[in-house]
């Protein structure tokens, strides 16, 4: 089922800025989001921090917990324990669970910084 819509977290506007598929991707339009199921989505999720913000935003516009559900490729322990304890309800769905972050907030074993090995930037 594809309704042509997706949403976006943009930083400079309005945190919610839905675009639709058949339109123009470039221009937006702003929405209610309350009624959908939300898939929340990242590569990774080492701390749980940035999904914790993203989550806290859908909340704040009257997405249930419920209908959040959050997906990564790679996700460590720690990242999942503290998603799930401060928001119970929202579903966790990963491709693989690695146990530790390093220092430098990296999944262990992981694969290091996701970003930097997508763009080939970094070291």
């Amino acid at each position: 089922f594809h309704t042509g819509i997706s949403l976006s977290l943009h930083p400079i506007f309005n945190p919610l800025l839905c675009t639709h598929y058949y339109n123009d991707p470039t221009k937006g339009f702003f929405c209610r989001i309350a009624n959908m199921h939300v898939l929340l989505m990242d590569a990774t999720l080492a701390t749980g921090a940035a999904a914790m913000m993203a989550i806290r935003i859908l909340l704040d516009h009257e997405v249930p917990e419920q209908q959040i559900s959050f997906v990564c490729l790679i996700a460590s322990k720690p990242g999942v324990q503290a998603i799930a304890y401060a928001f119970p309800k929202v579903r966790i769905i990963m491709g693989e669970l690695d146990a530790d972050i390093d220092e430098k907030f990296h999944i262990l074993p992981g694969l290091g910084n996701f970003g930097d090995r997508f763009f080939g930037t970094g070291s």
